[in-house]
């Protein structure tokens, strides 16, 4: 699939690939998939979060559900909000975390929520690693407060605060962790890599790399599905494990001290992530709209994601500390959640000019043909001061009352 670019971006990628070809030069000449995947994310300067190109909306190369619609951001909310009337409760502050804030839409849904239904918010803290998109935010949110007259405090972070308590949202934030490619052979699972093709053709960088073996992966890097002889997959079969996103799922887990770890993001349980139908694994690639297969397509113009193997991220969650609230489609928690009386609440049914486009959107967010099955809903929570009263909010969070999923291993 070529996709039309301009002679400048071809040269921001020839860039890129020539900093990855010295990285594979450096590993004398084999470097982890996870390797290439953080360059071509994460490169300064280069990379897709780091060099400034437009991500979101329709001008960029995906729309993420707090951008279909603001009713996400309010329904999201309506969880939230036993959690930080716990906090005011107790005479502390009221906080909130977001990890990779996108274009600011999510906060900006929660924050004008929250001054509607009354609900005291101290400080809402943004951890954004993309220097561009933490300047979109910084111009959105806070010409929105002004605007709104909201007295919430917004602060941006450069690392996780350390003995969090409060609120943490993460919104398709795991999937664009780097995870390591594995590929299953006669003597057990190898790491894949890539090398420098010699003899390389495309304009568009997709034979610039190639694939190749690596050592074993350690049997206690598996996931416990891959582990045991209970599936069957095929010699060749190639997936993906996520150890910077278990990783990263941990370290917060420990700092969160009080509070509750709430994530949307595309995936599936264990079972069905390592079915043996699935033997390509599941990254993609994804440019102007554009859903393609080839990760090595115009490096550094490319978004590159994995889906999420929750199953293995509930298990590191809960050995670090963590304790399940529930697992549940998109479609399911935002229903839950209430966003459909949210809708008739604000808007008449009867002005189908205000109302059928408001109503589109919220219907993207639950189709099972759109985002409402492929996308889950997640939370966690720590109670490290053994409070009965905060143990019994989490039980009844609006959102995850209903009949949720097993995360079964």
């Amino acid at each position: 699939m070529e996709i039309l670019t301009n002679t400048e971006a071809l040269a921001h990628c020839r860039q890129l690939s020539n900093l990855i070809d010295s990285e594979v030069k450096k590993s004398f000449g084999w470097l982890p998939f996870s390797h290439y995947m953080e360059l071509a994310l994460y490169a300064p300067n280069l990379g897709y979060y780091t060099a400034g190109s437009i991500k979101f909306g329709s001008q960029g190369d995906f729309i993420t559900a707090p951008e279909i619609s603001p009713w996400f951001g309010a329904a999201v909310t309506q969880t939230l909000i036993p959690v930080l009337s716990y906090f005011s409760n107790q005479s502390l502050p009221s906080q909130i975390l977001e990890f990779g804030a996108g274009s600011g839409a999510l906060a900006q849904s929660i924050l004008l929520t929250l001054k509607r239904q009354n609900q005291i918010l101290t400080t809402y803290y943004i951890l954004e690693v993309s220097p561009d998109l933490q300047a979109i935010q910084k111009k959105r949110l806070q010409a929105f407060v002004q605007e709104h007259q909201i007295l919430t405090s917004i602060e941006w972070l450069v690392e996780l605060p350390k003995d969090f308590s409060g609120v943490v949202l993460a919104n398709e934030v795991l999937d664009a962790m780097p995870v390591d490619l594995i590929i299953k052979r006669a003597d057990g699972w190898h790491y894949l890599g890539i090398t420098v093709n010699p003899n390389p053709r495309s304009p568009s960088f997709s034979d610039h790399w190639l694939y190749c073996d690596g050592p074993l992966v350690a049997g206690e890097d598996l996931p416990t599905c891959l582990q045991s002889s209970q599936v069957e997959l095929a010699l060749g079969y190639t997936t993906e494990i996520h150890p910077q996103a278990k990783a990263w799922t941990q370290t917060l887990a420990e700092q969160l001290r009080q509070g509750i770890f709430l994530t949307f993001d595309y995936g599936f349980p264990a079972k069905e992530y390592y079915h043996p139908q699935r033997n390509k694994g599941t990254l993609i690639a994804h440019h102007r709209h554009h859903s393609i297969d080839d990760v090595f397509y115009l490096p550094g113009l490319c978004d590159i994601t994995a889906h999420i193997e929750w199953t293995s991220m509930n298990q590191v969650a809960q050995t670090a500390g963590l304790s399940l609230i529930g697992y549940s489609s998109q479609g399911a928690y935002l229903l839950n959640a209430g966003i459909g009386q949210l809708l008739l609440d604000h808007l008449d049914p009867h002005d189908a000019k205000n109302y059928l486009p408001q109503a589109n959107g919220v219907q993207k967010l639950l189709s099972e043909a759109e985002m409402g099955e492929l996308f889950k809903a997640i939370a966690w929570y720590k109670n490290s001061s053994h409070d009965p009263a905060f143990e019994e909010i989490t039980t009844n969070l609006p959102g995850f009352t209903g009949k949720l999923r097993l995360l079964e291993a």
